[in-house]
């Protein structure tokens, strides 16, 4: 049997060796069946999201609905990381509840949030944030949604100055539509963000050129077909042609459109981002 503890460290040590020298491709089998995925992802979604606050941000006389988890405590004085959480598809509405999917959960674990004490933002849209389309050799790009980007950079603002927030220590996360829009706003906002993680998402025609000032991880599946992996390789090939050292690339083979398990079944990604230099 797999000790996943021990798999879970080398993979750790593993990024972090390659972070050292700046940037690493990782290539990985997938190792859970999709009722192991199922059954973990289960485990992860029936928490309970009371936790997460209701909230709702004002912008150009429309409403931006978000939820907030803050630290367990909030000591005087103390600054703590801003971590957003991007949505996918399926969290789009205006019900402020179908955001609440397995990424945001995932902090709601008591380990996690003794460990890693942050305040998560998790944002959802009442519209497609970033839309696809095909290029003139059928390799597929998004597009923003204009309002989406500038109604998220304006609440990121809002809440570094009424919350105790580290300026200097907000992150994204984003999975499929929440990818994408990561992707986007970091093309027009290169610097808002410490560091962030993309998963299975589609970047935009600039974000190579304009973006990854700040380190990324980027994850794709290659049995994705939803959201095929090809212009993540593209990307990747791009920014190691600039000599871009900012990024992280993961690609797990056989993984189809899911996060990946030990993305929310260990520390990896808290663990990731709040050692980014």
């Amino acid at each position: 049997m797999v000790n996943k503890s021990l798999v879970f460290s080398i993979i750790i040590v593993f990024i972090f060796a390659c972070k050292a020298q700046n940037s690493h491709y990782l290539l990985t089998e997938n190792k859970f069946s999709q009722d192991d995925i199922k059954e973990k992802r289960g485990k992860i979604t029936k928490l309970d999201d009371s936790l997460f606050k209701y909230e709702k941000f004002s912008y150009n006389d429309s409403i931006l609905n978000y939820r907030i988890l803050e630290p367990v405590s909030v000591e005087a004085g103390k600054k703590y990381p801003l971590v957003i959480i991007f949505p996918h598809s399926g969290g789009i509405g205006n019900d402020n509840k179908n955001q609440i999917t397995t990424l945001p959960k995932y902090w709601l674990q008591e380990k996690v949030r003794k460990k890693y004490p942050a305040y998560v933002i998790a944002i959802q849209y009442s519209m497609r944030s970033s839309n696809y389309f095909f290029d003139e050799s059928k390799l597929m790009y998004s597009v923003p949604n204009d309002y989406c980007l500038d109604a998220t950079s304006e609440l990121i603002k809002s809440l570094t100055t009424k919350l105790n927030v580290d300026k200097k220590r907000v992150y994204g996360i984003g999975f499929s539509m929440g990818s994408s829009t990561l992707y986007n706003l970091l093309t027009r906002h290169p610097d808002i963000f410490k560091a962030s993680v993309s998963i299975s998402g589609i970047p935009d025609k600039d974000f190579g050129k304009k973006a990854a000032k700040s380190p990324i991880w980027i994850i794709h599946g290659n049995a994705d077909t939803e959201n095929p992996i090809e212009p993540d390789r593209k990307l990747v090939k791009y920014l190691q042609k600039m000599n871009n050292k900012n990024y992280t690339y993961w690609e797990i083979s056989g993984l189809e459109h899911t996060v990946y398990p030990d993305l929310y079944d260990t520390d990896m990604i808290p663990e990731w981002l709040f050692n980014s230099k």
